[in-house]
């Protein structure tokens, strides 16, 4: 088929599994039924887990310091919540707002993998005002631990949270509003139990409903729990339950035993009647505005449920382009059926290997489906060929197609493994688990299509033969003239203008992805779309905020008890000075800001004095208000974070933050006092990723593109294949979608990578396919080069042409989707699975024209008629 490798790897290869398909493929049957069985179990296991640590650029420098100071300084993994009062319902100083804020806070402190020491808002006692009085300094909580809303002591919080110095942190910059802050932890610290993110975003929203919704639903018993009766309330919900599924959910529970403990229990929905009834904590005067990355997760997988309506759409019309290509319904389905097997026995190897499906790969099955139907359709393609054109019988019919594909068919496999595999390079864990996720996806496809198709085709039945002959034939002869105006593109003349015209729009291409941003070109969550719920949360806060919702922590790291070293205090001043003033920075926290609030109050709030003092016995008094509860300082002094609120987190943004305080550190004596290190918060986690793409992007390219080749060069030993099925895929899919990232204002990240990576691996198959009936008929058959691309138009043209739409028409429903990387995916994908099969058509041939050199006929060719297969149809 390929030369030396037609007698050598092909003929073995062949030789061993052809009997195991077709001489007992009852037993392979059962077999393949068994195991289906026994994957899909494993698949109806299968649960989606998500997961901050794999979110993380492992090795990165910053991710090092993040995980250093961790425990210390807190990581990344934040919730705010944002209570507001609505327009035209005054301030927060009002009995309302005052209980919704108190219940707020209670219920972020008690939420289950919540770090209770970081939860923080004007009610927490970490937060403090200070301020100087005739008998000397005076201090205490903001809001006092013996608070009742009277109209004096709203007063006294009022001119509390001005000493405090925290509007525009913890009190809105109009005080219309307040936040709480909480901090997630991975495992659970006493069980060590991994954090249920999607519990945790239900739980999140539930907080919110409970000040937003005026009605609740109150879960009563049917029977006895000792200590509780049937009739008693063991469960409160915001949101209505009512559902056909109810009854067999289960609802967690936790109330006090006898001794005063609580117990966690989870019950049946079957075992309460639930009750309609009025919200006592409802505030009809405020919203609730809730971020965080739990609360990505959750908004995620809420709106993942779409993506079974989109399969579902997908596959509908992937059967209705096979239908009409096929001109059989039930044959048809046998692709389709084998396709779906795949994705099943991918779930259930997922779940079989220890994984979940993260929903950030929840279209990883998307694609599995996708190259499943990419190979399908090739295989049924050269079925009906051999039915239509030589008039075999179904059982014959499978038995030459799978000779004649089985090895370009391995090969487009091999290519993909190899392709996606590259994505273990990139040192990030969701993409790593995507790349696991794919691969074993690739397993099923191999034995679906390779092994299962061809037997299952073998039993296909063709009620009436000659009818089915016709209509293969009459889609040949209709395509038949657009193949042979195609096939001029391999005539010299037309390629050279042809490969012109590419070198052209690569140079341009070229030149425009100067313009391709590494990292997010917009604000908000990218994930989700700009109108998403979460993404209206997100600008609340940063409109009413100075925080921003977006953070960089710089850590200073000195020598024990720098805090009261001058030098080392008013350098760190000195660099949140600059970072203020760096475009995008909407503010800055650190203890020497602190330091000099307290100063100042103790020189009579005097603007002269608002400065670090330069005795170390004045700067003592100035840390004393400030422990290293406080997350401003660890327990020696000896490291300092820097906060940096900045107003988005756009690779524009970080970029300048970044290049401001390298430029600062480098303007550093080298025996500095201080050493500033890069960093934590959710701005340096995405800085780090940032870099991992940039410093990745050429290896995993170089990597899965020298993968591909190799792969083709062992299928077909010789460097021009390498060039014809190479080249026109590196230029659609690294030049070309670059280009389209640009003028739709997507930026390069680890998820783009993946999605050229996958998109590769499945494009690679159009001009394997292609090339291989090419060769074969130019070398062996000596055909001339414009009869020779004629018949591999005819032979597999048409299959790339279809397979293309049909892929097409399935990615595209992903444009409805509700989530925007879903969108952006789509985008990528279907422009890039069109543009590679225009490329092998167009592209390959231009090549070929000059690398591929025709065979010596020999006596009985000359004799013999060797047209191609087209003009028989026609």
């Amino acid at each position: 088929m390929h030369g030396e490798l037609k007698g050598g790897f092909a003929k073995w290869y062949v030789d061993v599994t052809l009997p195991i398909i077709f001489n007992k493929r009852p037993r392979l049957l059962i077999v393949l039924f068994l195991t289906t069985l026994f994957l899909g179990w494993h698949a109806t296991n299968l649960r989606l887990d998500a997961g901050f640590e794999k979110q993380l650029p492992q090795g990165h420098p910053y991710i090092e310091v993040f995980k250093q100071y961790q425990r210390e300084f807190g990581g990344a993994n934040l919730v705010l919540l944002a209570v507001m009062q609505k327009p035209g319902t005054g301030d927060i100083y009002q009995p309302p707002f005052m209980a919704t804020l108190r219940q707020a806070t209670d219920a972020m402190f008690f939420l289950p993998g919540m770090d209770r020491s970081r939860v923080s808002s004007i009610m927490t006692p970490d937060v403090r005002y200070l301020e100087v009085v005739e008998e000397g300094f005076r201090g205490g909580n903001v809001v006092p631990a013996d608070f009742t809303p009277t109209p004096e002591m709203l007063q006294r919080v009022r001119r509390n949270v001005e000493k405090a110095d925290v509007i525009g942190r913890l009190v809105a910059n109009d005080e219309r509003g307040a936040m709480v802050f909480g901090e997630l932890l991975e495992r659970d610290p006493v069980s060590d139990e991994k954090l249920d993110y999607f519990d945790t975003a239900e739980r999140l929203e539930q907080i919110r409903l409970r000040f937003t919704s005026p009605k609740m639903w109150e879960y009563r018993l049917r029977r006895d729990i000792p200590p509780l009766k049937a009739g008693d309330v063991a469960h409160v919900s915001y949101s209505d339950p009512a559902g056909l599924l109810f009854r067999f959910s289960d609802v967690d529970v936790r109330y006090k035993d006898d001794s005063g403990k609580f117990v966690a229990a989870t019950l049946s929905g079957s075992d309460f009647d639930v009750r309609e009834a009025d919200n006592p904590d409802y505030n009809p005067s405020v919203g609730v505005h809730i971020i965080g990355f739990a609360k990505i997760v959750g908004d995620i997988a809420e709106k993942s449920a779409e993506v079974v309506g989109f399969f579902a759409l997908s596959i509908l019309l992937v059967w209705i382009v096979l239908a009409m290509y096929t001109g059989s319904w039930l044959v048809a389905l046998l692709p389709l059926s084998c396709g779906l097997l795949a994705v099943v026995w991918e779930l259930g190897l997922l779940h079989l290997f220890g994984y979940g499906l993260d929903p950030f790969a929840v279209l990883v099955p998307f694609l599995v489906l996708a190259i499943s139907t990419s190979h399908g359709i090739q295989i049924t393609n050269f079925w009906l060929l051999e039915i239509g054109n030589r008039g075999l019988n179904s059982y014959d019919a499978a038995i030459g197609t799978y000779k004649r594909l089985v090895i370009p068919g391995i090969t487009a496999l091999v290519t993909n493994f190899i392709g996606f595999g590259t994505l273990l390079l990139i040192p990030i864990g969701i993409v790593q688990e995507m790349a696991i996720n794919a691969c074993l996806g690739l397993i099923a496809v191999v034995v679906c299509k390779k092994f299962l198709l061809p037997c299952l085709l073998s039993y296909a039945p063709i009620r009436d033969p000659e009818k089915f002959r016709q209509h293969q034939q009459r889609r040949d002869r209709a395509l038949a003239p657009v193949w042979q105006l195609a096939s001029n593109l391999i005539l010299k003349g037309p390629a050279v203008i042809v490969l012109l015209a590419t070198a052209v729009a690569w140079g341009i291409s070229h030149h425009i992805n100067r313009d391709l941003a590494i990292g997010e070109l917009h604000p908000g969550t990218p994930e989700l779309r700009p109108d998403s719920r979460y993404n209206l949360d997100t600008d609340a806060i940063v409109q009413n905020f100075a925080i921003g919702v977006d953070v960089l922590k710089i850590i200073a790291e000195t020598k024990a008890d720098g805090c009261i070293d001058h030098s080392a205090v008013g350098l760190i001043d000195r660099l949140a000075w600059r970072m203020e003033n760096t475009p995008g920075v909407q503010s800055t926290l650190s203890l020497p800001k602190m330091q000099k609030v307290v100063y100042n109050a103790y020189n009579e709030n005097n603007p002269k004095w608002n400065v670090l003092p330069r005795e170390p016995g004045a700067l003592v008094v100035t840390v004393q208000p400030f422990p290293s509860s406080t997350g401003l300082l660890n327990t020696d002094c000896s490291a300092m974070p820097l906060f940096v609120f900045t107003a988005d987190h756009k690779a524009e943004t970080i970029d300048t933050v970044i290049e401001s305080f390298e430029g600062f550190v480098d303007e550093l004596p080298e025996n500095a006092p201080v050493t500033f290190k890069l960093a934590t918060g959710n701005v340096g986690v995405m800085a780090a990723a940032n870099d991992v793409v940039e410093d990745t992007e050429f290896t995993v390219l170089l990597w899965l593109y020298a993968a591909i080749g190799l792969s083709i060069w062992v299928s077909f030993r010789n460097l021009t294949s390498v060039i014809c099925i190479l080249t026109p895929l590196i230029i659609v899919s690294s030049v070309f979608t670059y280009t389209v990232m640009v003028f739709l204002e997507i930026g390069l990240k680890v998820t783009n990578i993946a999605t050229v990576a996958f998109a590769a691996g499945i494009a690679v198959d159009y001009g394997i396919y292609i090339y291989s009936v090419l060769e074969e008929n130019v070398k062996e058959k000596a055909m001339s080069m414009r009869e020779a691309y004629a018949d591999a138009l005819g032979q597999t043209g048409k299959a790339v042409v279809f397979t293309a739409l049909a892929l097409s028409a399935s990615v595209a429903t992903w444009l409805f989707s509700g989530l925007q990387f879903q969108v952006d995916m789509g985008i990528l994908l279907n422009i890039m699975i069109l543009a590679n099969a225009v490329a092998a058509i167009f592209i390959l041939p231009a090549f070929a024209a000059f690398l591929l050199r025709p065979g010596r006929k020999t006596p009985d060719q000359t004799s013999e008629s060797v047209a191609p297969m087209v003009s028989d149809a026609a």
